[in-house]
């Protein structure tokens, strides 16, 4: 049989679809690197340690299929029931999960513009209508946003790229109103103090997405979290991947939710730094959305987004670049160190 005959059978969704960039991840120490929203600290000791003890015989055992430790851990945190609760290998997981349960071929799913760009490709693979609705001045959300009718939204809030957050009263009155199924991305709200979990009680059309990547400084172990109503959560234990956590993840999370003194110390570093380099580049004369992330979105003038963001690697920093018409004129920088950010100031100082 010939390739092409091969590649025939290949279903028109993913031929025609372009697959999900990551952020370069280089060798480490050779750059200083803001270009993927990891945490620039380790994570808690006591996950290390939780980890260390638990590389031990059992491995030759399957995991809990379903992490049941984890949820147990998660639903005490965050004052739900454990059946209220899904875990997922990352957050990416739990939203293949949410694609897999609600949406067949031809369905509707829409999103502010900007988003996060991994929902375009997940829509592909189940050959979905993928819709984005631009958001309105200063990135507040659009009318409308549901009129397409469509049977998913997606709200990364705080927002991806931008860092901006989303008014919770705002968050409840769509949410209210609104006839679809509605998926509130909150792999940065840790950063910004505020979660919509709370209102699972009140909004069955309501699931909250949580990842242990950015604020708990675990994106090597690929841990996430969704919530939603049980029998929601009973729909997508259907089509989850049967041991989707190994052994050590589901310990890593356990020990990371019991140590919020690390998370609490951590992230208020992170968000001190953050309003330094605001200032920073505010003082600048650049234009720079009030981030509530773990990044900020400075605009860059002249058109010159682009050059400056290769001009930036050139200088061993790394940064995020998007060509979306919406975001093109600006660059997507993780808050580091203060000595990273520093180098990053500095250097971008000088290209300006």
């Amino acid at each position: 049989m010939h390739i092409d005959s091969v590649l025939g059978r290949v279903r028109g969704c993913i031929r025609t679809m372009h697959g999900y960039v990551p952020g370069k991840q280089p060798a480490q120490g050779q750059y200083v690197k803001l270009n993927t929203n990891e945490n620039p600290y380790p994570p808690s000791p006591a996950v290390l340690k939780a980890l260390r003890e638990a590389v031990n015989a059992d491995l030759r055992f399957y995991s809990d299929p379903l992490a049941t430790p984890l949820r147990e851990q998660a639903a005490q945190h965050y004052g739900c029931a454990v059946d209220e609760v899904i875990v997922g290998n990352g957050s990416d997981d739990v939203l293949t999960m949410i694609f897999r349960t609600f949406l067949d071929a031809g369905d509707i799913l829409a999103t502010p513009a900007p988003s996060y760009s991994l929902y375009q490709v997940l829509g592909a693979l189940q050959d979905a209508d993928y819709r984005e609705i631009p958001m309105g001045p200063d990135y507040t959300l659009p009318d409308g946003l549901d009129a397409c009718g469509a049977k998913l939204v997606f709200i990364v809030n705080p927002n991806a790229p931008t860092g901006v957050l989303h008014p919770g009263s705002a968050l409840r009155d769509f949410l209210a109103r609104s006839d679809s199924m509605v998926v509130l991305d909150e792999a940065y709200a840790d950063f910004a103090g505020e979660s919509a979990i709370d209102l699972l009680p009140e909004l069955p059309n309501l699931i909250v997405v949580r990842t242990f990547s950015k604020s708990y400084a675990l994106a090597g172990m690929r841990l996430g979290l969704g919530f939603a109503r049980r029998e929601v959560i009973a729909q997508m234990m259907k089509v989850k991947d049967s041991y989707n956590l190994d052994r050590l993840a589901i310990v890593a999370g356990c020990a990371a939710l019991q140590d919020q003194a690390w998370l609490r110390e951590t992230t208020s570093r992170i968000v001190d730094t953050r309003t330094k380099v605001l200032e920073a580049l505010t003082a600048m004369g650049l234009h720079v959305p009030p981030s509530r992330s773990n990044f900020v979105f400075p605009r860059i003038p002249d058109g010159r987004a682009a050059e400056v963001y290769r001009a930036l690697e050139t200088r061993r920093i790394l940064v995020r670049y998007f060509t979306a018409p919406l975001v093109a004129d600006s660059l997507r920088v993780t808050v580091g160190t203060d000595d990273d950010m520093a180098a990053f100031v500095e250097a971008l100082g000088s290209l300006l």
